[in-house]
């Protein structure tokens, strides 16, 4: 996969090109003289950067993602605005420090510079769906955001739990001022039937040619995310995508590494995957 240079990585190798564990560390060299990284960090491990809007989309790990990016991003100093275009669930207080509703704020502007002062982090949403669902906000108004904080992180996408999705006609709804796209997949989907883990599982059969029955494996998901109509579908051009593979175990190391492989010469700038405390650069 050819590597940008338009952000910086720290980088370890392994001549061998094979898992490698040193403590509690565990480490993969994709290919001679590739990238091989570890952290806990995702923001660090995709090099987000103050001016960024970041738009997640797919299924498996959107919220979760998004919540644990605006963190990091905040621990390093940089102000956060999280938000959608689609619907979201009410934060948590350690999600998320403040919730601003926007058709209950008469000045939004002024809201979010207040809260953004005083927390760092803020999340936006349009208006109350219920109690504790919210809907999303339009894209031209993520627009501004850009200029009242370091960072936007939007929930793009909705999959309605699921672990992996195809998108319908109308999704994602992903931003044109997006910067960093990030498209997700599950592996807790891995060897279970695709029409119980999919959400709108007829496309993907249809993408995959697989059926409903078939279990889920690394080259499902790889094939759901190269696809155009799939993982790669409303990525604005100027984006940099990269592939996220969430629920990472160590059981499933070798089937991420060759979900990874797959995806090597896709539009992807990376493919990472994800555990509760481990982030890993497989490709």
């Amino acid at each position: 996969m050819p590597y940008s240079t338009s952000r910086e990585y720290s980088s370890l190798y392994d001549a061998q090109s094979n898992w490698v564990c040193k403590g509690a560390v565990l480490l993969h060299s994709v290919a001679r003289g590739g990238i091989v990284v570890e952290n806990n960090s995702i923001s660090s491990m995709l090099g987000l950067r103050s001016g960024d809007v970041v738009s997640i989309v797919g299924a498996g790990g959107k919220t979760t993602t998004m919540y644990r990016s605006c963190a990091e991003l905040r621990a390093r100093g940089l102000r956060v605005i999280s938000t959608t275009t689609t619907a979201i669930q009410r934060p948590t207080s350690q999600q998320s420090p403040l919730l601003l509703i926007a058709s209950d704020t008469p000045d939004l502007t002024a809201a979010i510079a207040k809260g953004l002062e005083a927390h760092g982090h803020v999340t936006v949403v349009g208006k109350a769906r219920r109690a504790d669902k919210f809907e999303g906000v339009s894209a031209a108004r993520i627009a501004t955001f850009r200029d009242l904080a370091d960072v936007v992180v939007i929930e793009a996408d909705g999959a309605r739990h699921a672990a992996i999705k195809v998108p319908a006609e109308h999704e994602p709804a992903v931003p044109t001022c997006t910067t960093v796209c990030l498209s997700v997949s599950g592996l807790h989907a891995l060897g279970r039937p695709l029409g119980e883990v999919c959400h709108r599982s007829e496309r993907a059969a249809v993408l995959t040619g697989e059926s409903m029955a078939t279990p889920v494996s690394g080259m499902t998901i790889a094939r759901l995310l190269a696809s155009h109509d799939g993982g790669l579908r409303g990525v604005p051009m100027t984006a940099d995508a990269w592939a996220v593979l969430t629920h990472l175990q160590d059981d499933d190391l070798a089937v991420a590494r060759d979900t990874a492989r797959a995806l090597q010469h896709t539009r992807y700038r990376g493919i990472v995957g994800l555990s509760r405390d481990k982030v890993v650069r497989l490709a």
